[in-house]
């Protein structure tokens, strides 16, 4: 009686933990299906992008050049590459 109140308690932390990872995970994919849409943005600096808030293409397509080369891995050849391939020089 008691092991099967332990194992039940346990059963739910369990569960209630995983239930976060997933809730996180997708979260993620979400954030990279959607930056990554723009040219140059990958998998790696996706998040960068993400932690300085940028988390539509439209942010990033709108910032300014300044705004963006503030952004760890973001280079004058990136924005130069987005800003001719976006037709927004």
């Amino acid at each position: 009686m008691l092991s099967e109140k332990i194992l039940l308690s346990t059963k739910r932390k369990f569960s209630r933990i995983f239930s976060f990872f997933k809730i996180k995970e997708k979260n993620l994919s979400d954030r990279f299906e959607n930056l990554t849409s723009i040219p140059g943005i990958g998998a790696k600096n996706c998040n960068n992008f993400y932690e300085a808030g940028y988390m539509t293409p439209e942010s990033i397509i709108s910032a300014s050049d300044e705004e963006l080369l503030t952004i760890p891995g973001v280079g004058i050849s990136f924005i130069k590459k987005l800003r001719k391939t976006l037709g927004r020089l």
